[in-house]
């Protein structure tokens, strides 16, 4: 992903200030504030714009996740029983 961030010249300054006088702590509180909203409106459009996923795009993500969940539990993994996946089973610890 690349994001341009538009930074105001002085905001630039004062952060070049910042780091010429060895305050890293200003420098960096700085650049998040001047960073921060471009990043996260980059996010959010570009999180909404790929929400929805083609066919293709679905069968391999679940593919991904069936080999990435394999990795874990390796191939002897045995089934869960009847009771495991039942309500009772699967709530007798909240009770």
């Amino acid at each position: 992903m690349t994001i341009t961030v538009e930074i105001p010249d002085d905001v630039e300054k004062k952060i070049q200030e910042s780091v010429v006088s060895g305050d890293i702590k200003t420098a960096q509180s700085l650049v998040l504030e001047a960073v921060f909203p471009t990043v996260k409106d980059s996010i959010v459009n570009n999180t909404a714009e790929s929400q929805e996923l083609s066919y293709e795009e679905f069968k391999a993500l679940a593919n991904k996740l069936v080999e990435t969940f394999m990795e874990y539990v390796g191939p002897d993994c045995p089934p869960l029983s009847d009771y495991a996946t039942s309500r009772e089973g699967i709530y007798e610890d909240h009770l």
